[in-house]
């Protein structure tokens, strides 16, 4: 059953995302991404996907909130060398957006998030979550922000601080990953999907 269900994603998802790398108009050209602000007043470049910290290619739930509106939806991730790509569905399989970056340009499409809504900072999000946390550390060092890693039991904990204050906080296990932005107020779990 679960090979069944990875293989019809593959078939469908896998040439969605080469049609929307070929095809985005509205990709920001090489060398223009857009820089992140961590804080109100600091801010970071992305990393390069190289310093992915461990391949993922896996369907996951993806329950999220910001303020009072919360969601859930699937969402098939495949994080590598080669950069980001998510696809976003219901639980029908019905295409509720998608999201891919490659160490130049960076393409977000999806009715549930604002338009104005910059897809960098989505990335930032995950790198914090799934990039070298040697990588994270150095970058957030250059503009005066701490990167702190600690592991409690099963659970790796990563906290981005600017002096006291804890701006974000991530918790990973095996199977979930929790990323909560304290600053900009919202949260969403991603966790692996039992039918992979």
């Amino acid at each position: 059953m679960r090979s069944t269900i990875r293989r019809i994603l593959s078939f469908f998802i896998i040439p969605a995302c080469f049609f929307v790398l070929s095809c985005a108009s509205v990709n920001n050209k090489i060398g223009s991404l857009s820089s992140v602000y961590v804080t109100n007043t600091k801010k970071i470049e992305l990393l390069s996907p190289d310093n992915v910290e461990k391949n993922i290619d896996s369907l996951q739930l993806l329950n999220a909130s910001f303020g009072k509106q919360t969601f859930s939806l699937l969402a098939f991730i495949n994080i590598d060398n080669n950069g980001i790509f998510i696809s976003l569905m219901n639980d029908l399989g019905t295409d509720m957006g998608n999201l891919s970056y490659n160490g130049e340009s960076v393409f977000f499409d999806s009715s549930l998030f604002p338009k104005a809504l910059k897809a960098e900072y989505i990335v930032a999000d995950i790198q914090y979550a799934f990039y070298k946390s040697e990588a994270i550390e150095q970058m957030m060092s250059k503009v005066g922000l701490s990167f702190v890693v600690a592991r409690e039991g099963q659970s790796e904990i990563r906290k981005i601080f600017d002096k006291e204050k804890c701006i974000a906080e991530i918790t990973k296990t095996e199977r979930e990953c929790k990323i909560i932005n304290y600053l900009r107020g919202y949260e969403y779990v991603l966790q692996e999907s039992d039918d992979e």
